[in-house]
């Protein structure tokens, strides 16, 4: 095949996706890493709505100070993997760090920490001076349930945990369940504006997009620019890259769930399962996942580490 034949394969598998979404009135889901960083990034009144709502700023006051900085993370050492942050913005002496969480995974949570600590470091070696420390925010996005609490938003502090007194108000995480948000609005709950800013980010139908936004501009703003992009095939060709890399991920990981159940249960099978494991850690995937998928014991899959 011809580099001109693949071309046009791709365009016509593009054009394909690109026809469906627009058969079936739904959009690309700010959910996704593409439409995530295009929503963050373009549309302002949308983005200063949201940081007013985490550092209590009045809208007006922040139009002009939001500075949107660079997403990758310096390391400490060659050793050190490659940190990138989802987006980081700066206001004043705040800097909020926004994370889009699309699956939850063992080690979700410590990786968030550290790239809030990484950001917190940096930002203290590069002024020096502690009495002038910044505030730190990080707001997770997260499409999956993991906290009990029936709150789809919730808010962290370091506290004592005796008697609740709170270390610093300068380091604050926030964690956002957007399923919980999208129960709510199905059920035809009252929401705020913040949470129907907050759902349009999961929210994928073309009708539910637009009666959320209805009648308020920075919504509205958020909703077109999704709309647009949806529609662009520079976007649907981002969009179907990262769609591969999740289809390739979870064949990947039906393939050792097959063959660990098929090998790694078996007793006397200590090579099998022991080739499993290295495989599936090699691929990324962690040892909890591992024990759900396979039923060898954690203990032993965490030997393998």
């Amino acid at each position: 095949m011809n580099t001109i034949d693949l071309d046009e394969k791709i365009s016509s598998r593009l054009s394909r996706l690109r026809n469906n979404l627009i058969k079936n009135g739904k959009v690309i889901p700010g959910t996704t890493d593409t439409m995530f960083k295009i929503v963050m990034t373009s549309c302002k009144s949308y983005l200063t709505f949201l940081i007013s709502e985490f550092i209590n700023i009045n809208e007006s006051d922040l139009v002009k100070k939001i500075i949107i900085q660079n997403n990758e993370l310096p390391l400490s050492n060659a050793k050190e993997r490659k940190k990138i942050s989802d987006f980081i913005a700066k206001v004043d002496k705040s800097l909020i760090n926004f994370e889009m969480n699309s699956e939850y995974f063992d080690g979700l949570l410590i990786r968030n920490q550290a790239y809030l600590g990484k950001i917190e470091g940096e930002s203290l070696n590069a002024s020096e001076d502690y009495s002038n420390m910044q505030r730190f925010l990080q707001v997770n996005f997260n499409d999956f349930i993991h906290f009990k609490s029936d709150s789809p938003i919730l808010e962290f502090v370091y506290t004592d945990i005796v008697n609740g007194e709170i270390e610093t108000e300068n380091l604050k995480k926030y964690h956002i369940s957007l399923p919980k948000l999208e129960k709510k609005y199905y059920n035809g709950d009252k929401l705020s504006k913040l949470e129907k800013a907050l759902l349009i980010l999961k929210l994928d139908k073309i009708k539910d997009l637009e009666e959320i936004s209805k009648g308020d501009e920075d919504l509205m703003e958020a909703v077109e620019r999704i709309k647009d992009a949806t529609f662009d095939i520079n976007t649907i060709g981002l969009y179907d890259a990262e769609l591969d890399r999740k289809w390739k991920e979870e064949a990947k990981i039906a393939y050792y769930n097959k063959l660990a159940r098929k090998d790694g249960r078996e007793e006397g099978r200590e090579e099998e399962q022991s080739s499993i494991i290295t495989n599936m850690l090699n691929n990324g995937i962690t040892p909890i996942k591992i024990t759900e998928m396979t039923g060898i014991p954690l203990e032993k899959v965490k030997r393998w580490v």
